[in-house]
C-alpha cells in the first residue's frame, strides 16, 4: 500500500493521483510553484514509465512521487509566507468543513462557523473561489488563481473562526 505524506491532503492529494492516473501533471502543477515545474515533470514522466515494472519498483517510484510533491507544496505554501500554517491543516475539523464546501459547492457547510457579522464577506470570498474553480486542465494561470482563491478564502474563514485565531493552534 502506498503511503503519502501526512501534510498532501486534501486537494493537494486529489490533484497529485489524478496527475499520476492521466499522465497530465497541470493537475499537481497549480499547487505547486513555477520553478518546480521541470522537475515535476520529468519526475512524472519516469513514475508513469515505471507503470509495467515490478511491484516494488513501482511502489517505490509512487512514493518518491508523493514525497517530492510534498516536498515542493511545502516549499511553495512557506514562500507565500501564508499567516497560517497548512501542514497539518487537512486534519482539523475547519479545513475539513471548509473543503467539504467547496466541494459541494454549498456555503452553507460551513455557515455555523462562521460569525454572524462575517457571513456577507465570506460567503463573497466563497463566491469567488466557486468562480475560479472551472477552469481547462491545462491553463496553468487559471488555476494558479483558483488555489490562491482557495487559500485566500480558508485563511479567511481560519482567521474568523471561534477558538483558531493563530498559527500556534495550527
Amino acid at each position: 500500500m502506498l503511503k503519502y505524506p501526512d501534510e498532501m491532503q486534501g486537494p493537494v492529494l486529489k490533484a497529485a493521483k489524478m496527475a499520476l492516473e492521466t499522465g497530465n501533471v497541470n493537475y499537481i502543477l497549480i499547487w505547486l510553484p513555477e520553478e518546480s515545474e521541470n522537475t515535476l515533470k520529468n519526475l512524472l514522466e519516469k513514475t508513469c514509465c515505471t507503470r509495467s515494472s515490478r511491484m516494488n519498483v513501482q511502489n517505490q517510484a509512487y512514493d518518491w512521487y508523493f514525497e517530492t510533491v510534498n516536498r515542493f507544496y511545502r516549499a511553495g505554501r512557506r514562500l507565500d509566507d501564508l499567516p497560517i500554517q497548512f501542514e497539518g491543516l487537512a486534519d482539523k475539523p475547519i479545513f475539513q468543513k471548509v473543503n467539504r464546501a467547496i466541494e459541494t459547492k454549498n456555503f452553507e457547510e460551513i455557515r455555523d462557523i462562521i460569525p454572524g457579522t462575517h457571513a456577507a464577506d465570506a460567503k463573497q470570498r466563497f463566491q469567488h473561489v466557486m468562480d475560479t474553480r472551472n477552469f481547462p486542465v491545462n491553463d496553468i494561470t487559471a488555476g494558479r488563481a483558483y488555489v490562491s482563491a482557495f487559500f485566500d478564502f480558508t485563511r479567511h474563514v481560519h482567521n474568523l473562526s471561534p477558538g483558531i485565531q493563530s498559527k500556534e493552534n495550527c
